[in-house]
C-alpha cells in the first residue's frame, strides 16, 4: 500500500465537508473586505459650455378680460390734466390724465444723479488708483523729501554761522577789553577824587550857613528860601557820600562810563547847589555881625568852590568823552556782531521749523501714497454697493412716485366715462372707464422668488391648453405690488396683454405661461449644483483635472437660468470639467 494511500482515503470521506466550508467562508471573507476596503469617491461631471443663456418666469396663466375696465389714480392729489374725453380712441400707453407732480420730476432727476455718483464712487473703488495719481503722489513724495534734505542743509549752514559768530563777538570782547583795560584801571581813582571835590563842597556851603553872623542875616532876611536850600544840601551831601560807598566797580568800559555818568551827575547837582548858595549870600541884607566885607569873604569862599566844582565837571566831561570815544568803535563792532548772532541764530530756529514742517508733510504724502497703491478694502466695497443699491432705491421710489400721478391706457379701447375735471381732487375710486378693443389678457400669480426678475415691457408667451402647440406672444403690463394670498401662499399677480388680437381665446383657459426675465449671449455657464460655498463663505466650483485631481476655485456667478445653469463672469474656462455632484 502506497503511504499516500490514508491522506487520499481523509480527503475523500471529508471533500463534502471542505466544499461546505469554503461556500460558506469565502462570501463572509469577501464581505468583509468589501466593508473594510476604504472607499473613493466617485464624481458626476459636466462640461462648462459656452452660449446664450435664458431666465424665464414660469406658471399658469389663465385669459381674462379687459373689456371694461375702470382706472383710477394709486394716490390722491389735484388733477393737472385731462386728455381724454368721453368717446375718444385711445392707444395702450397712451396718457389719459395727470395729477399735479410738484417736484416729482425733480426728484427723479436728484436720485438719477445719486445713481450716477454712487456708481461712480464704486467704479473707482473697483478699478482703484490711477497710475497717473499713483505718479503725482510719489513725485510729490520725492519733492516732500527733497524739501525736507534742503531743511536740514540749511540747518547744518546755520549752526555753523551761528557757531563762528558766537566766537567772532567773544574774541571782539576780548579784544575790546584787553584795549579799554587801562582807561577801566584808572577810573576808580579819578572818580573818588571827584566825589571828594564835590563832598567838601557840599560840606563848605553847610559850614557857612552854620556861621553866626550869616544865620543872623538869615533870620532878618526870611528863612523860606534857606529851608529849601539847607535840605536839599542835605540831601545832595547824602547822595555823594553814597555814590562815594557805592559797592560798583568798574570791570570793563560799560560799567565804568555808567558810574562816570552818576558821578558826573552828582557833582553837576553840588555845582548847583554852590550856585544856588551864591545867590542867596548875595541877597542877605547887611546887619551889624553881617557887613558888607563879611559877605565878600562868604562869597570869595562859595565861588573857589565853584570853580573847583567846575574844573571837576570839566575833567569828568573830558574823561567821560575820552572813555565814550574810546569804546565807541568797539560797541559798533559789537553790536553788528550780536547783529549777525542774531541773524544766524534766526536762520537756525527757521530751518528747525522747516524740518518740522516737511517732516509732518513728508509723512503725510507718503501715508497717501501707500492708500493709492492699496487695493480697496471689501467693507468699502461693501458700502458703496450699498450705497450704490440705496440709489436705485431711493430712484425707483420716485419714479413711482412720479408714474402715480400719471393715468395712462393699459390697452387701447373706446373711453366711456371721465369723472375728472381739471383743478378738482381725484376721486378716490375710478376716474375714467374704458372698453379695451384687445379684451383678453392673460394674468398669472408668481412667488415672492421670481417676482424680483419681473419688470414691465418684458416679454413672453403662454401655450393654452385649447391650443397645444401654439405659443401666444405676450408683454408685461402691469405688476402688482401687493401680494395677493392665493391657495394661502403669498403671490404677486401679473397681467401680460397680447401683442396682437386674438378673437378665439376664451375667458378662462390655461395653460403654461413663462416671461423671458433675462438673457446672456456668448457665456460660459455650468449646472448651478457645481457652484458651491467654501468654509469662508466664497462661491467656489471644483474643477476635475486631466489627472483627475480636484481644483477648488473661487467664481463669480452672474445670471441663473431656467435649463438649471448658472452664468460664470470668472474663474472656470469654456470646456473645463466641472464637479456637479459627489459620490462616496
Amino acid at each position: 500500500m502506497s503511504r499516500f494511500t490514508p491522506i487520499f482515503a481523509f480527503i475523500f470521506h471529508n471533500k463534502w465537508r471542505l466544499i461546505i466550508a469554503a461556500v460558506i467562508i469565502l462570501p463572509i471573507l469577501l464581505i468583509v473586505w468589501f466593508a473594510t476596503k476604504p472607499t473613493q469617491p466617485t464624481y458626476v461631471t459636466e462640461k462648462a459650455v459656452r452660449g446664450d443663456l435664458t431666465q424665464t418666469v414660469e406658471a399658469v396663466g389663465t385669459v381674462i378680460s379687459d373689456h371694461d375696465l375702470k382706472l383710477q389714480f394709486p394716490s390722491s392729489g389735484i388733477v393737472s390734466s385731462v386728455s381724454v374725453k368721453e368717446g375718444d380712441t385711445v392707444k395702450a400707453g397712451q396718457t389719459l390724465a395727470t395729477l399735479r407732480s410738484g417736484n416729482l420730476s425733480a426728484d427723479i432727476a436728484s436720485a438719477q444723479g445719486r445713481v450716477l455718483a454712487a456708481q461712480a464712487t464704486l467704479q473707482a473703488l473697483q478699478e482703484g488708483s490711477r497710475p497717473q495719481d499713483i505718479a503725482i503722489s510719489e513725485a510729490d513724495v520725492l519733492n516732500k523729501q527733497s524739501s525736507l534734505n534742503a531743511a536740514k542743509s540749511s540747518l547744518q549752514n546755520a549752526e555753523a554761522a551761528v557757531k563762528s559768530a558766537q566766537e567772532n563777538l567773544t574774541a571782539l570782547k576780548q579784544q575790546a577789553d584787553t584795549s579799554l583795560s587801562g582807561y577801566v584801571t584808572t577810573i576808580g581813582s579819578e572818580n573818588a577824587q571827584q566825589l571828594t571835590t564835590a563832598d567838601i563842597a557840599l560840606s563848605s556851603m553847610i559850614d557857612i550857613f552854620s556861621n553866626i553872623d550869616v544865620a543872623d542875616a538869615l533870620i532878618k532876611y526870611g528863612t523860606s528860601e534857606y529851608d529849601v536850600l539847607r535840605s536839599t544840601l542835605q540831601t545832595d551831601e547824602l547822595a555823594v557820600r553814597a555814590q562815594q560807598n557805592s559797592t560798583d566797580k568798574p570791570v570793563d568800559i560799560i560799567t565804568s562810563i555808567a558810574i562816570w555818568s552818576k558821578t558826573r551827575d552828582v557833582v553837576q547837582t553840588a555845582a548847583n547847589d554852590v550856585d544856588r548858595t551864591y545867590a542867596l549870600i548875595s541877597k542877605l541884607p547887611v546887619t551889624s555881625a553881617f557887613s558888607e566885607s563879611t559877605r565878600s569873604s562868604y562869597k570869595d569862599i562859595v565861588s573857589a568852590q565853584r570853580s573847583t566844582l567846575q574844573s571837576a565837571l570839566t575833567s569828568l566831561d573830558s574823561t567821560l568823552k575820552t572813555l565814550r570815544d574810546a569804546s565807541a568803535s568797539f560797541t559798533t563792532q559789537i553790536a553788528q556782531q550780536q547783529s549777525s548772532l542774531i541773524s544766524a541764530q534766526g536762520a537756525r530756529d527757521k530751518a528747525l521749523a522747516d524740518i518740522a514742517t516737511y517732516q509732518a508733510s513728508l509723512q503725510i504724502s507718503q501715508a497717501q501714497l501707500e492708500l493709492k497703491r492699496a487695493p480697496a478694502r471689501q467693507t468699502d466695497l461693501n458700502s458703496a454697493a450699498a450705497s450704490l443699491q440705496q440709489a436705485r432705491g431711493s430712484l425707483a421710489a420716485a419714479v413711482a412716485n412720479y408714474q402715480n400721478t400719471v393715468l395712462t391706457a393699459p390697452i387701447g379701447g373706446v373711453i366711456t366715462k371721465v369723472n375728472l375735471k381739471t383743478g378738482e381732487i381725484a376721486p378716490a375710486g375710478e376716474a375714467i372707464t374704458m372698453l379695451g378693443t384687445s379684451p383678453y389678457r392673460i394674468e398669472m400669480y408668481v412667488s415672492e422668488i421670481d417676482i424680483p426678475k419681473v419688470a414691465l415691457s418684458q416679454t413672453g408667451s403662454v401655450e393654452l391648453d385649447a391650443f397645444r402647440g401654439t405659443r401666444f406672444k405676450l408683454h408685461v403690463s402691469e405688476i402688482d405690488s401687493a401680494a395677493t394670498d392665493k391657495d394661502g401662499v403669498s403671490k404677486y399677480r401679473i397681467r401680460l396683454d397680447f401683442n396682437y388680437p386674438h378673437d378665439d381665446l376664451k375667458v378662462g383657459m390655461t395653460g403654461d405661461s413663462e416671461i423671458d426675465t433675462g438673457l446672456r449671449t456668448n457665456v460660459v455657464s455650468v449646472p448651478l449644483r457645481a457652484v458651491i460655498q467654501n468654509a469662508a463663505g466664497q462661491k467656489i466650483v471644483r474643477i476635475m483635472k486631466e489627472d483627475n485631481t480636484i481644483e477648488e476655485r473661487i467664481v463669480t456667478t452672474g445670471m441663473e437660468g431656467t435649463d438649471g445653469n448658472v452664468e460664470i463672469v470668472n474663474g472656470v474656462a469654456e470646456a473645463e470639467t466641472v464637479v456637479v455632484l459627489e459620490k462616496k
